[in-house]
């Protein structure tokens, strides 16, 4: 883990350990010569823990604190990752839950649908819905 010593203060705001978010209150200065740690780039922002506590600043600002090119050694926070889309058939269906049943589709995305309590589950891409039908007349098929 990089620690970063400023050769001046700086002005940044708390926050919040759980949602990184601002804390309301005035800014903290943190002090000349105080060592930072887990630097972490978010767009023209910075965030870093200082004595143990998250703090934010513009990255100009903490930039102008450190030595000149100090935070091209910090790591990149890693970006979220993707969101996977449904594959509703075989894993539930495995397990014993539902069962889902293919539709034929002319384009579109992939759908499917499975029979529940009070009508419909039904899949298409990485979406879900529920489509009520509490007799499940519904053949599958959309309207002429």
């Amino acid at each position: 883990m990089a620690r970063f010593s400023l050769n001046k203060s700086i002005e940044a705001h708390k926050l919040h350990p759980n949602t990184m978010t601002p804390l309301p209150g005035p800014d903290v200065t943190v002090p000349f010569g105080a060592l930072i740690e887990r630097v972490e780039r978010d767009r023209d922002m910075v965030r870093f823990r200082f004595l143990g506590e998250p703090f934010g600043c513009p990255h100009e600002l903490l930039a102008s604190a450190l030595d000149p090119g100090a935070l091209e050694s910090a790591p990149a926070p890693k970006p979220p990752a993707p969101a996977k889309a449904a594959e509703p058939a075989k894993a539930v269906e495995e397990a014993g839950g539902l069962r889902w049943q293919p539709l034929k589709c002319s384009g579109g995305p992939a759908v499917a649908r499975a029979k529940v309590p009070g009508g419909w589950l039904v899949s298409a891409g990485a979406g879900i819905a529920f489509y009520p039908d509490p007799g499940h007349a519904w053949d599958g098929a959309s309207l002429p």
